[in-house]
């Protein structure tokens, strides 16, 4: 036999999986890495700092409604830029199809640069919307923890 006959062979007897299989695990262990070490969340459609606060408090829920308002006053309603004489037709409008009206409740997302003047007709649409539960997004202040 031939020994170039003889190495072909050889190759030809071995199954080509030997090289995935170490390639697999990786990818697994690269897959349970990413899956425990980052959290995936949607992000804002704008960058925002929210306000300082002392409360360690977080809603169990998710909202129903999110409002994101920049600092250049910018409203979003749910990831979609709205007008403010839109926000309470909108609100209105995802109230009724709300399957428990009971826990129903909006988040707004203000950046802690805004002044309280510019969210004070945001907060009269809601209310003209008829929705009494509405949250505050905060972040924890850096000496709260102290």
């Amino acid at each position: 036999m031939n020994i170039k006959q003889k190495f072909i062979a050889q190759r030809d007897s071995h199954s080509g999986d030997d090289g995935v299989i170490p390639l697999i695990n990786v990818v697994f262990l690269m897959l349970i890495f990413f899956m425990v070490a980052g959290q995936i969340q949607k992000s804002d459609p704008i960058k925002i700092t929210p306000p300082d606060s002392i409360n360690e408090q977080r809603p169990s829920t998710e909202p129903n409604v999110m409002l994101v308002v920049g600092s250049a006053g910018e409203i979003y309603l749910n990831d979609d830029l709205v007008v403010l004489e839109e926000v309470q037709t909108r609100l209105s409008n995802l109230f009724d199809q709300a399957q428990d009206p009971e826990a129903f409740w909006v988040q707004v997302k203000a950046d802690g640069q805004l002044n309280i003047e510019k969210m004070r007709p945001l907060f009269s649409e809601i209310r003209q919307a008829g929705l009494t539960k509405v949250s505050i997004a905060t972040q924890l202040s850096k000496g709260a923890s102290e």
